[in-house]
């Protein structure tokens, strides 16, 4: 029999073993040189509480109580006690005593040695009290039969333990899950189960704590399958533990969808940044944009008043292409944030792929060499050039990514006739002509698997922050929008292909979309520009834009009404007792926006053309970021050939349909 007064360790002020009891030293296989001067969180495991109280040179009072365990020694298992830490004020010495744990469990244990509530389950209320009496009796062997249909179907679990942790029952339909057979593990010790006696260990732990009396829950992974273990004491009639008792359920697939609602939540989180970047881009778009179109107005205007060939002509014909490179990375500003309007038509491809080259280049470390292979020949496609530059630097940055330090990345254009003989990229390209852009890496490739979602959105390879999964489903997405297909052929450490097949236009539609003065117009000046002598309402709450646009329009014949504000534009409008020919309003205004005031107009005069201008604003105008046939729109920054040109359209527009009757 122990003598309690020989169960005790007595500590230094840093926690460190003075000496020691030579019954608990018994018990739990110490020697001088194993115990004496460790530390006492080595040899002695809290479990309730989970942690001692701090241990320091302070002289304060010291007083907690909780069950512990002793650390395994060789030939020793793991034994457990309620222990009592305490110092009083000023005292060089910590006394731990211990004494054996009720047979009826712990009730009250407090931090600081205050009586604490009974435990409780997850559920928050007081745990039922499990019997031995009431697992063994029954009223009528039909009852216990019936008892071991419902243990044998359960979809988890059942086991007991007895005192010393041996398992005495098991059974449950989950058992095969597991590999086992019901009673299979009957007469295992826990320990060896597991293969650990360390009390440390979570599962060893939670029993032991069953064991004082303290209801536990538990998750662990056995065999590939996550399960979760509800574990209470086992008593008999005279409410004295005798075991313990353990329902396990397998929870893999709800584990697996709190994984994945993990991940869905990381990955909206990452759509709102996302989101609030494309704002802040767009507004930064909108802004730069009104005053590139001033620039570009007014250094067209100021090319007028200079003779041809000048050196001052070829000045103003260099800050002009420095404010068109400007304008392109605005464009790129509003892909970014998903703002550009989709306006497809005509274009050159490979006339595409040199003009975004330089900005393709700077996106590349040093070690990174970009080539460009044009074949000379046109490439016509139909489709936004806004996108077809996004998809463009979403396969070139990909392409970055895959590549350590030095490498070379390759980017084209080709023509490809399809035809029923020749091999089809993949199932949706259809027999016909196309044109193909490439985009080719010497990186680390890519495995089967890999390949096979490269392009589900939010999929990536990328460490956790350094990628967001929607490059190439935006690419895919592009390309699905424009009518094509897309491929990609890759290996791991052997780079990858990724091959975009686009509808070929007639090659005439593309070079009349190419034609000089279609594009920048760079030199020419209001003489070659289309006259005209109707009225326009012009809006526009920019002032410099404004004052760029009426003076354009006025030089060419036309007279201009313009106003700061929708509510000038309405006043003026009426005025005029509405011999207005044609409204020009931008889209984003303070107060009445352009769609609201085109709407006004249009009401008080029908049939009136109308044409927006932006450098924002797609949410007003356009549904669906596509904009509709029947609006007119000119994006910003426009420069003073675009302005007229679109004007003396609309105009003329107008004044054949009152020409034709049938409208024709």
């Amino acid at each position: 029999m122990a003598s309690q007064d020989d169960l005790f360790v007595v500590l230094d002020r840093q926690g460190a073993v003075v000496r020691y009891g030579a019954e608990l030293g018994r018990i739990a296989g110490w020697s001088p040189s194993v115990a004496m001067g460790r530390p006492i969180s080595e040899l002695v495991v809290p479990l309730e509480p989970t942690a001692f109280p701090r241990l320091d040179a302070s002289d304060q009072a010291i007083a907690w109580r909780g069950l512990v365990a002793l650390a395994p020694v060789e030939g020793h298992g793991p034994s457990t006690f309620v222990a009592s830490l305490t110092a009083e004020p000023g005292a060089g010495e910590i006394w731990l005593g211990a004494e054996a744990v009720p047979k009826t469990g712990l009730r009250h244990l407090g931090r600081s040695g205050e009586p604490a509530a009974t435990p409780i389950d997850a559920g928050g209320a007081a745990p039922t009290v499990l019997t031995a009496k009431s697992l063994i009796e029954a009223p009528d062997s039909s009852n216990m039969q019936l008892l071991g249909l419902i243990l044998g179907h359960l979809p988890g679990f059942c086991y007991s333990l007895d005192a010393n942790l041996v398992f005495t029952s098991s059974v449950g339909a989950g058992l095969r899950s597991l590999s086992l057979a019901e009673d299979q593990i009957v007469g295992t010790r826990l320990y060896d189960l597991y293969g650990t006696r360390d009390p440390t260990y979570e599962p060893l732990a939670c029993h032991f704590r069953a064991l004082a009396g303290f209801a536990q829950t538990y998750q662990d992974v056995c065999m590939g399958r996550s399960l979760e273990y509800h574990v209470r004491p086992l008593r008999d009639p005279n409410e004295r533990i005798v075991g313990v008792v353990g329902v396990a359920q397998d929870v893999t697939e709800r584990e697996a969808l709190k994984e994945a609602l993990a991940t869905v939540h990381s990955q909206l989180r990452q759509a709102q940044k996302l989101e609030t970047i494309g704002q802040l881009a767009g507004g930064v778009a909108h802004d730069f944009n009104n005053q590139l179109t001033c620039i570009l107005g007014n250094l067209t205007l100021a090319q007028q008043h200079l003779p041809p060939g000048s050196r001052g002509v070829r000045h103003l014909t260099e800050a002009a292409g420095a404010a068109e490179s400007a304008a392109a990375l605005t464009r790129h500003l509003l892909a970014l944030g998903r703002k550009q309007l989709i306006e497809p038509r005509p274009l050159d491809l490979s006339a595409l792929v040199h003009r975004v080259q330089g900005m393709l280049r700077r996106l590349l470390e040093a070690g990174i060499t970009l080539v460009v292979e044009n074949p000379g020949t046109v490439c016509p496609v139909f489709a936004d050039p806004g996108q077809l530059e996004q998809v463009l630097i979403n396969l070139v940055v990909n392409a970055r990514d895959a590549i350590a330090e030095h490498g070379r990345i390759t980017i084209g254009t080709e023509r490809h006739d399809c035809t029923t003989a020749c091999d089809h990229p993949s199932p949706e390209l259809d027999t016909g002509h196309y044109v193909v852009l490439f985009v080719r890496d010497d990186g680390c490739g890519m495995s089967d698997a890999v390949r096979a979602r490269v392009f589900e959105p939010y999929f990536t390879t990328k460490p956790l922050g350094e990628g967001t999964g929607l490059g190439l489903a935006t690419v895919f997405g592009v390309v699905q929008q424009n009518h094509g297909t897309v491929s990609v052929e890759s290996a791991l450490g052997r780079g990858s292909l990724f091959r975009i097949y686009l509808p070929r236009l007639a090659d005439d539609a593309a070079l009349a979309s190419s034609a000089p003065g279609s594009r920048s117009g760079r030199n020419g000046g209001t003489a070659e520009l289309p006259h005209g002598t109707e009225t326009i309402l012009l809006v526009d709450d920019e002032p410099l834009v404004l004052e760029v646009a009426q003076c354009t329009l006025q030089q060419l014949g036309y007279e201009v009404l313009a106003c700061a504000h929708a509510d000038d534009a309405l006043r003026r409008f009426e005025e005029r007792e509405r011999h207005v020919d044609l409204l020009v309003t931008d889209v984003v205004m303070p107060r009445l926006n352009g769609r609201e005031l085109a709407a006004r107009v249009a009401a008080l005069k029908p049939g009136i053309p109308i044409l927006f201008t932006s450098g924002y604003g797609e949410s007003i105008i356009a549904r669906h970021g596509k904009l509709d046939p029947a609006v007119q729109f000119l994006a910003k920054p426009y420069r003073p050939h675009e302005l007229a040109a679109k004007v003396r359209g609309l105009l003329d527009g107008v004044a054949r349909s009152a020409v034709s009757p049938t409208g024709t």
